[in-house]
């Protein structure tokens, strides 16, 4: 995840926190949090220098993963984020585990997608909406 690859990042080229953040000018608070997983750069800005900083690119530093966690953060707040989190690093887990034969990956995808659309769907009926 984001905070890990930046505090090993910064740990293996011997930056301080306090460092790190005025290089990239953030405060040391928000480094430290971004370190720990509680936030994310909402500025591409910041990341591109973050990256700039260590020879890395970007999609390095933040996945697809962590843009999903960062996204539920901001709409749903900081217990939907810890939801995804859980979520994705268990199904990753399921997934990269090898315990399940590839037909059973199969079902299990099939049963979240149509968990989702029912769930959507009591949601429509229930607040009058999409959702």
């Amino acid at each position: 995840m984001f905070g890990e690859k930046l505090k090993n990042l910064r740990s293996e080229n011997g930056y301080t926190q306090e460092t790190l953040a005025d290089m990239v000018g953030v405060s040391k608070r928000t480094l430290i949090n971004y370190e720990q997983g509680r936030c994310y750069p909402k500025q591409t800005e910041i990341l591109s220098k973050l990256a700039s900083v260590f020879g890395v690119s970007v999609d390095y530093l933040i996945s697809e993963e962590d843009r999903c966690v960062q996204e539920a953060s901001e709409r749903a707040g900081t217990g939907a984020a810890q939801d995804v989190a859980a979520f994705l690093s268990s199904a990753r887990a399921m997934f990269a585990g090898g315990r399940l034969s590839e037909e059973d990956k199969d079902k299990v995808i099939r049963k979240l997608n149509e968990l989702y659309w029912d769930a959507r769907e009591k949601n429509r009926k229930k607040y009058g909406r999409n959702g």
